[in-house]
């Protein structure tokens, strides 16, 4: 098959079945399946996941090992609540994967993650342990609970593998603050040669502006309202530059969102009418 079959293939709904689910403190859940396009996804990649009766929303693809692929889900709407509730064996659609993911370079990174977005950097932590990378790791919740990943990352900071940073902004585990200050503070002590980050869009700007007139390169995994996920409808469009978060990013390097106006400003709603974040 040439490349743009496969392209036209990534993009057709295909069925699966849920193989595996593990919930956390009710409001998260990890769903386990095997799709042979998914599996080779490029780490800040994303799929459009159908729930039968309900809707298609696009989701972070957080694991692929072993053979089995799995998305992370929030609970904080009627399509996130039924996949949190999802049964083993039940069937799910999926399209993708899609997007530009994050481009490996360097070899010492740093990773920031704001809540959920972790789930869109665990693939990227996991590339670099196994190119024998130590990468560093700052990841931000406003709770213990909403760590969802923090005894994986525990156990790979304990076998040196990783150099791990917990923050909360209630102070529950680990540092109480935010992400982003903890990642200034590791910045201005180390000799960092990328960052990448993932997130809300307000911790997002805070990282641009902490890196800005960095030397070092950084990367940027944008979240905006997407429907067909192939640059179409244009529901996702940044600003004015034209650039689809679907199709040219989620990532976007600092060069690219340094011409842009909407970034850390305003957003698009379900209506793709603009507002204020």
């Amino acid at each position: 098959m040439n490349f743009e079959g496969r392209k036209l293939e990534y993009a057709m709904m295909r069925r699966m079945h849920v193989l595996d689910v593990k919930r956390y403190d009710g409001r998260f859940a990890i769903v386990y399946f095997k799709d042979k396009y998914v599996y080779r996804s490029i780490p800040g990649q994303y799929v459009m996941v159908w729930v039968p009766g309900c809707d298609e929303i696009p989701l972070s693809v957080s694991h692929a090992e072993g053979g089995v692929c799995a998305v992370t889900v929030k609970n904080v709407g009627e399509a996130t609540s039924r996949l949190c509730n999802v049964g083993v064996g039940e069937q799910l659609g999926v399209r993708g994967p899609f997007g530009n993911g994050f481009r490996f370079v360097g070899v010492k990174p740093l990773i920031v993650a704001g809540g959920i977005g972790v789930a869109g950097l665990r693939l990227l932590v996991h590339k670099f342990i196994r190119k024998s990378v130590v990468p560093t790791l700052v990841v931000g919740t406003k709770t213990f609970e909403e760590n969802i990943f923090h005894e994986e990352f525990l156990k790979l900071s304990e076998n040196g593998l990783l150099a791990y940073y917990p923050v909360t902004e209630d102070g529950s585990l680990g540092e109480r603050g935010l992400a982003s200050e903890v990642a200034e503070r590791l910045i201005f002590l180390n000799d960092f040669d990328q960052v990448y980050c993932c997130g809300p869009e307000k911790m997002l700007y805070k990282m641009f502006n902490i890196v800005s007139d960095k030397k070092f390169g950084a990367q940027f995994s944008l979240e905006r309202y997407i429907k067909c996920a192939v640059g179409i409808c244009g529901q996702c469009v940044l600003d004015d530059e034209g650039l689809l978060v679907c199709k040219d990013g989620p990532v976007f390097t600092k060069n690219v969102l340094r011409r842009t106006k909407d970034f850390g400003h305003f957003s698009r709603n379900a209506s793709g009418k603009k507002f204020q974040i």
